[in-house]
């Protein structure tokens, strides 16, 4: 992590459960935020017992062996206690089975650090609720035609719990954790009876993202391949698309992390362009691999519709790599005046960005140094004090 951690003295000896199952899933954005939690909460307090509640039957888990040296890392806290808990769905998981287990180990607080909430618990029980794209786009009643009927209703069922987890979940909890600014005017504008138990802390950054030991000739365009339309790939296509056929050559286009098919928006922007034979796609890579891809890019492209934080953004300035970002609110909210942003939906605005990084020296160099400052005040000590001090005010 690179930050030494300031333990937190407490004089009784709680138990803390976490809801630990991101831990096990690919490492990105929220399970990237889980996996930091359990690490640095244990040290920061070690005279706290701490649960971390898992689901090793979940589909959607990375691969065991990957996830098993996560765990193995845990395991050597003398206080933390790893329980599993088997559940083939998240709402059965959260609202049935986790509230035993609290119960069983006498659990004095609970975290959920997933945008989700135990609404069948007593217990004491803090949120962080990293944005609320999820509750903004939610359409209870809305009908497919070429769905069968078991599956609407199955579709209708599971976004009625996601009502009842933002609706009445979030004034069920005791605290509401958030990670930007951003997100807090957001939820408290949204809810605004939840004003007084609001907080945000930003994520810090895991170790390895950094400039490289030794000078590194940064050559390409990188960008990341979600393909919801919050994360706006096309725009970003036809971004690139527009750079000058020199600068292409020269700076050719790789996409990360694509897990999409044939009907994929990001595939069929590629086939609409024409430009299939020149960039390269990648699936899932390792964070080794996005760190020496964030570090030998000459410009991370990143211009998502919208973001509760935007790892990605702060990873590639801590990196030595200047971004071009949209105008999403956060964006401007972490990236000051580190990053070059358009419009989301100004692909030419987005690509004249691009191209002022690829082609000025000054400017690209001035990103950089503001990059790099900006990016070294996001520590996960400071992320880890804040929590275990809201735990701590919570408990008393």
């Amino acid at each position: 992590m690179g930050e030494r951690l300031k333990p937190v003295n407490t004089s009784m000896r709680y138990r803390i459960g976490v809801d630990a199952r991101f831990v096990l899933r690919p490492l990105r954005g929220m399970p990237q935020y889980v996996y930091m939690l359990c690490q640095c909460l244990p040290k920061v307090m070690p005279n706290v017992d701490f649960y971390f509640f898992i689901n090793r039957q979940f589909e959607y888990n990375d691969e065991i062996s990957h996830y098993e040296q996560r765990l193995n890392r845990f395991s050597k806290f003398p206080n933390v206690t790893l329980v599993n808990i088997d559940a083939e769905t998240e709402m059965l998981w959260e609202q049935w089975l986790l509230p035993t287990q609290l119960k069983k180990y006498k659990i004095n607080l609970l975290h959920m650090p997933g945008n989700r909430v135990c609404l069948l618990s007593r217990v004491k029980q803090i949120t962080t609720t990293h944005d609320l794209m999820e509750w903004h786009s939610l359409n209870i009643f809305r009908y497919y035609k070429g769905r069968t009927l078991k599956e609407n209703f199955y579709f209708i069922r599971q976004k009625a719990y996601l009502w009842a987890v933002y609706r009445l979940g979030l004034v069920f909890s005791d605290h509401i954790l958030t990670i930007s600014n951003y997100s807090k005017g957001d939820i408290t504008s949204t809810f605004p009876t939840l004003k007084g138990k609001v907080s945000y802390v930003y994520h810090g950054i895991p170790k390895g993202f950094e400039p490289p030991a030794n000078p590194v000739l940064k050559k390409g365009v990188l960008m990341l391949g979600g393909d919801s339309h919050q994360k706006n790939p096309e725009n970003m296509l036809k971004a690139w698309a527009q750079l000058p056929k020199e600068l292409k050559k020269a700076h050719p286009l790789t996409i990360l992390g694509f897990v999409g098919g044939e009907d994929s928006i990001i595939s069929k922007t590629i086939r609409a362009l024409g430009i299939e034979n020149d960039i390269v796609i990648k699936g899932w890579v390792t964070e080794d691999e996005l760190i020496q891809a964030m570090q030998t890019s000459k410009v991370f492209i990143f211009a998502s519709r919208e973001e509760g934080f935007g790892f990605p953004l702060v990873q590639s300035m801590a990196s030595g790599t200047p971004v071009v970002t949209s105008e999403a609110d956060v964006l401007i909210e972490i990236g000051q005046d580190a990053v070059c942003s358009a419009k989301a939906e100004d692909f030419l605005a987005l690509s004249c960005a691009v191209q002022s990084l690829l082609t000025d020296e000054q400017l690209y160099n001035k990103k950089v140094q503001k990059g790099l400052m900006i990016s070294s005040k996001f520590t996960w000590e400071h992320t880890a004090e804040h929590i275990a001090s809201t735990y701590l005010t919570l408990l008393k």
